[in-house]
C-alpha cells in the first residue's frame, strides 16, 4: 500500500574481548537503505555489491584468486568507497 515503506536494515554487533583484563568493547555497524524509484532496497543492497565485486575483478584490482571473503583491504576499501558514492552509508559506533 502507499503507507508501506520499502527498506533494508542491516545491523551488526560484535563484542571484542581484549587480553589482560582490559574492558570489552561493543562494535556496532548499521545500514539503513530505502528503495529508489523502481528498484527495491533489497535489489539495490544485494545487486550493487555483487556488481562492484565483478567490477573490481574486471579492473584487475583484486589480485587474489578463488573464493574470497571481503576481509582483505584490496577488496573492502574500494568496495566501500564505491558503495558510499552510491549513497550507502554504514554508521559505525564503539561502546
Amino acid at each position: 500500500s502507499e503507507k508501506e515503506q520499502d527498506m533494508v536494515i542491516l545491523h551488526h554487533v560484535v563484542e571484542v574481548e581484549f587480553p589482560n583484563n582490559q574492558p570489552c568493547e561493543n562494535h556496532r555497524a548499521t545500514l539503513l537503505d530505502f528503495g529508489r524509484g523502481q528498484y527495491t532496497a533489497m535489489a539495490l543492497t544485494v545487486g550493487i555489491p555483487a556488481a562492484i565485486g565483478a567490477l573490481l575483478i574486471l579492473r584487475k584490482s583484486v589480485k587474489s584468486y578463488g573464493v574470497l571473503r571481503p576481509m582483505d583491504p584490496e577488496i573492502y576499501v574500494p568496495a566501500l568507497e564505491i558503495l558510499e558514492a552510491y549513497g550507502f552509508n554504514l554508521v559505525e559506533k564503539i561502546d
